[in-house]
């Protein structure tokens, strides 16, 4: 009788520690699969794609880098069709004042400021001309 006690008391423990080990493995292999599924280096195909999201980030970075390159060099450019057109101008009003002052240096009545190029040209066409001597040898008679 106490014998049968034992006997079953054990086999009652035995199915117990049975049932106590399946529930053991059962979660062990939830979290073998929850290390696997948040370990890149364990699943493939998360190292997979977290690679392809490392070129994408490369290829962004890249991508702005050439962006702000192409505005740099637009901006070089403006800047220099600006200096281009600085010496232009700059050039220009040299010129201009060079030959303004050569025509007041020919001629005595300065230019005034007021006068522009063309009608101060009017104004030295439209003068009397002074007669030029010209001396003409005579022809001898044979």
């Amino acid at each position: 009788l106490k014998l049968d006690e034992l006997m079953a008391a054990l086999k009652k423990k035995d199915d117990d520690m049975k049932a106590m080990e399946e529930r053991y493995k059962m979660y062990l292999e939830k979290a073998r699969n929850v290390i696997r599924a948040l370990d890149p280096k364990l699943n493939p195909a998360t190292a997979e794609i977290q690679a392809l999201r490392n070129q994408l980030a490369d290829r962004d970075k890249e991508i702005l880098s050439l962006e702000r390159q192409c505005e740099q060099a637009r901006l070089r450019e403006y800047e220099e069709k600006l200096i281009v057109t600085a010496w232009y101008n700059k050039s220009l009003n040299f010129q201009k004042l060079a030959i303004e002052s050569r025509l007041a240096g020919r001629t005595p009545s300065a230019l005034s400021p007021t006068q522009s190029f063309l009608s101060h040209q009017r104004q030295v066409s439209n003068a009397p001309r002074r007669a030029a001597s010209i001396s003409v040898p005579t022809a001898t008679a044979k």
